[in-house]
Formats: C-alpha cells, structure tokens, sequence
C-alpha cells in the first residue's frame, strides 16, 4: 500500500508542477525519517502508522515562515499539508474541544479550522475523516491516507482540479464527488452525496 501511496504523492507533486504551482513546490519541507515521526507522535500519545511515515517521509508539510496566502500553498483545493509539528500542535489545541475525539490527528488544513485528520483511534482504522469548525457530524471520507492520495492523483489526472484564471487551485465538485464515490464505493459520504 505505501508503495501505491507513494507513486500517488509523486503524480500530486507532477501534476502541481504541471500547473504552475511553482510556490507551493518550494514551500514544501524536506520529509522527515520514520523515526522522527514516531518519535513525534509518540510524544502526544499516538502511534504512527506506515501511511502517515509515507507522507511526512515525502515532505514534512508547507513552511510556515514564509509569506505566503493560504491559495498558493493548497496542494488540493482547499487545503495544505501541515507540518508534523503544526499537526501535533493544532492536535493539542482542540484536545479540549468537544467536537475531537483523542486520536484524531489533523494532517491536512484549510487555515479556517477545517482539517482532514486520521482517525487514529482503535476503532478508526488510521481512516480519513472531515473535521469541520462549524458542524457537529465530521465524517469518514477515505478509508485510509492511501485511498485519499490515490483519489487527488486520480482528480489531477482527469484535470478535474486546474488553476482558474485569477491563478486559484480550483476544482469540479460535482465531478469529483462522482470520482471519489467510484474509487471509493464502501465510503458512504460518496454514495450519500451522488
């Protein structure tokens, strides 16, 4: 699987090149080692998991220090990757909330406090849930880090996300909903909103 995994962030990275996100690309953090992200996780209470070392072992998130607008970091629309730190922190900052299960790690941010986490809990399955401020239900999207990254590369591919005139990571949500509900048929989000 993390080999899959793997090609699918290779033909992210390609095709963000291919659309002329020059500025996402050189913000984009060297990975990190394996044990770096246990290490990391470990330290809050979390275990790792191949998946999650795949990804930050590709790139360790978006610098954060440099001056940027949220659009030219996307690496999906909508969202960036955080850093392992800022996810380990954003983390612990809604630790207290409510509406956040412990376990529940943000990996991807829109900088409004939306998050796509993994669901690390025993019952989780290491799947990918939508974690929206504003609601109260934040459900499974992607069964695993693998089937969320197989689907962007896939969304990509079909040129169904593109760069809008005014320079915007935009995509066709109609379009990809269908996408997603094909790749992903035991995902009932999918099935519900087609």
């Amino acid at each position: 699987m993390t080999d899959e995994l793997t090609e699918s962030l290779a033909s992210i990275e390609s095709a963000l090149g291919r659309l002329g996100r020059e500025l996402l690309l050189r913000l984009l953090q060297n990975g990190l080692s394996s044990d770096v992200v246990r290490s990391k996780l470990d330290a809050v209470g979390l275990s790792s998991t191949p998946e999650l070392e795949t990804v930050y072992g590709w790139r360790n998130g978006t610098a954060s220090d440099a001056p940027a607008i949220l659009d030219d970091i996307q690496l999906f629309p909508g969202f960036y990757l955080l850093s392992l730190d800022d996810a380990v922190t954003n983390y612990r900052a809604f630790a207290v909330d409510d509406r956040w299960m412990p376990g529940w790690l943000p990996v991807f941010a829109n900088g409004g406090g939306d998050f796509y986490i993994v669901d690390l809990t025993a019952a989780g399955a290491a799947a990918v849930r939508r974690f929206w401020i504003d609601e109260a239900e934040h459900p499974v999207e992607f069964s695993s880090l693998g089937a969320m990254m197989t689907t962007l590369a896939r969304g990509f591919e079909r040129g169904i996300f593109y760069v809008d005139p005014q320079g915007y990571l935009e995509m066709d949500d109609l379009v990809f909903g269908r996408l997603a509900m094909e790749m992903n048929p035991d995902i009932a989000y999918w099935r519900e909103l087609t």
